[in-house]
């Protein structure tokens, strides 16, 4: 009888009740993390992606002003996305000039009130980068790195294209020390999230971007070298 007692109390020590050694509750784990909420970066990330991916597009940016003097500037801009970067630009607003970036090196033409006498400008590295601030793919898109929320994506048709369309709030960029500061953008993308229209709010001021032929051959000549000028 001594015998059997024994072994109950044995088996009894060697059973799991699903407690510890110390008697805590070892039992299955009941994690309530919660998953991550979407950011605007989510969004704004993968069309910039797409359009760095698409390596090169055509733009046509407008800028009217609704300050007291007013006023259009229209920029027609053909560019590579990638380093070194080449492309075109004609700018017509308050000053006309036509920009020629071939493989980084920028040549300017200006045709502000008739100056043009068909020279170039062979512009210095530094003067070529400011050039190209407004150009890059920052400065194409790079407001949408400013997005602070997205209130409202809704599909829409923009230009004949079945676009989807995301209306964001912007917060202030620190990089912006002069000029009307952004508050608002509308950006609409094409099926594979490159951009086909960026309609972005600064004050008074609306600036809308048509992007077209994304992946476009940029063909970039360097003017002769006889109407070339130095800076």
């Amino acid at each position: 009888m001594t015998g059997a007692v024994a072994l109950t109390l044995v088996a009894a020590g060697c059973s799991n009740d699903g407690t510890g050694d110390d008697g805590s509750d070892a039992g299955p784990s009941t994690s309530t993390t919660k998953p991550r909420e979407a950011q605007p970066s989510d969004t704004t990330g993968p069309i910039k992606d797409a359009a760095l991916a698409a390596g090169s597009v055509i733009v046509s940016r407008t800028t009217r002003s609704g300050g007291a003097e007013g006023g259009i500037t229209q920029e027609e801009i053909e560019v590579e996305l990638t380093e070194p970067m080449s492309g075109r630009v004609l700018h017509v607003g308050e000053e006309i000039w036509t920009l020629d970036i071939v493989a980084g090196v920028g040549y300017l033409k200006d045709q502000t009130e008739k100056k043009s006498t068909n020279r170039w400008t062979r512009l210095s590295g530094a003067e070529t980068t400011k050039r190209l601030e407004d150009v890059t793919l920052d400065g194409l898109l790079g407001v949408l790195d400013d997005a602070s929320a997205i209130t409202k994506t809704e599909p829409a048709t923009v230009g004949g294209v079945a676009a989807t369309c995301h209306s964001l709030t912007l917060r202030p960029d620190p990089d912006v020390d002069e000029g009307p500061v952004p508050q608002s953008a509308r950006v609409c993308v094409d099926g594979d999230r490159r951009p086909v229209e960026l309609l972005v709010i600064a004050d008074a001021d609306v600036t809308t971007s048509v992007f077209t032929q994304w992946g476009v051959a940029v063909e970039a000549m360097a003017p002769p070298p006889n109407l070339v000028d130095a800076d």
